[in-house]
């Protein structure tokens, strides 16, 4: 009837998993309003969203993931490295814990959870993810690969003298990757000389091939390719031929690589943190789309540089940081 006051009764769950109950006196339109201030006034208690971060070992690139996820993440995020739980069951905890989103941090880790296939899996800092999400359609996440239409900017901007790179690529790269790049490579001008690896064995045979014919060499992240022999290799040809090799890791320019284009693992998981959240929230529905590493860190070993045939390397690089926003840091390596 109208004017009738009416007992209003919130219950509310809090991250804490505890139950908040408010009773208040008042009209029905009284009742939502103090709602919404609840809402607004106390989002303590309101329960978040429950996210699992399952990553494989605890080594620097996956926590500073695992740090960009937790600063992204405005959820009740739980953490678990594998290489601490030698002989738990993950799977089955995940299965009893039911979080809203699984972030898988390396390879490991994704292949310990892909059997789950009910709740949304994003990953991150996985090298070949297309080799173990095969037909799981609640599966996605943040590519390593740099683009290479980017990564060929940043080269050009770097190195703009040099206009014939090789390249060395297995066979499974070939459909995806290096189509690719050499539709980008065309676009920039460069003209991208390319041989097919069906072993690492062959890689100092093929870039013999290459002598003469190219002024930098461009390493990929293939593992059909490089082992610690063809490595080796590569970066003696390298020496010998004075040819800059851009990689893309950090940990080859302490063997001799020039130039290294390398993700930002922070970033990655600040990504991740994003497209949980867009997920959760509605805008974002599964399928989950793929999407690829938006930030780069370029590294130039110095002492390197100075013995190839690369000019104003310093200014360029830094040209470069200011046309791509790229992060750009020198080290001098012994």
């Amino acid at each position: 009837m109208p004017g009738h006051i009416m007992s209003c009764t919130f219950i509310i769950q809090g991250k804490d998993r505890q139950i908040y109950k408010m009773t208040k006196p008042g009209l029905s339109n009284l009742c939502r309003t103090l709602f919404i201030l609840w809402l607004i006034l106390c989002p303590s208690l309101v329960s978040a969203a429950h996210i699992v971060s399952v990553q494989s070992v605890s080594i620097a690139p996956y926590n500073e993931a695992f740090r960009g996820l937790e600063s992204g993440c405005r959820c009740d995020l739980t953490r678990y490295v594998l290489s601490d739980m030698k002989g738990y069951d993950i799977v089955k905890e995940l299965r009893r814990q039911r979080p809203d989103a699984i972030v898988a941090i390396g390879s490991s880790a994704l292949e310990h959870i892909r059997a789950i296939r009910d709740i949304p899996i994003i990953y991150l800092m996985v090298l070949d993810p297309q080799s173990l999400i095969a037909g799981n359609s609640n599966i996605s996440g943040i590519n390593m690969n740099i683009p290479p239409d980017k990564q060929l900017e940043l080269i050009r901007r770097v190195m703009p003298e040099v206009k014939d790179i090789g390249v060395l690529y297995s066979p499974g790269q070939k459909a995806g990757f290096i189509e690719k790049a050499k539709t980008a490579a065309e676009k920039a001008g460069i003209n991208l000389i390319t041989n097919e690896v069906r072993t690492p064995g062959e890689v100092p045979e093929l870039l013999n091939h290459m002598a003469g014919k190219i002024k930098a060499f461009w390493m990929l992240p293939d593992v059909g390719v490089y082992s610690p022999e063809s490595v080796e290799a590569l970066l003696l040809y390298s020496i010998k031929h004075r040819l800059p090799v851009i990689t893309f890791s950090n940990k080859y320019l302490d063997m001799g690589a020039t130039l290294s284009l390398e993700i930002d693992p922070y970033d990655m998981g600040l990504q991740a943190a994003g497209t949980a959240a867009e997920l959760l929230s509605g805008k974002q529905t599964a399928p989950i789309p793929y999407c690829s590493a938006r930030k780069t860190n370029i590294t130039v070993n110095e002492r390197i540089i100075k013995k190839m045939d690369v000019k104003d390397s310093t200014y360029l690089l830094t040209k470069a940081k200011e046309l791509t926003g790229a992060n750009v840091c020198f080290q001098q390596i012994f």
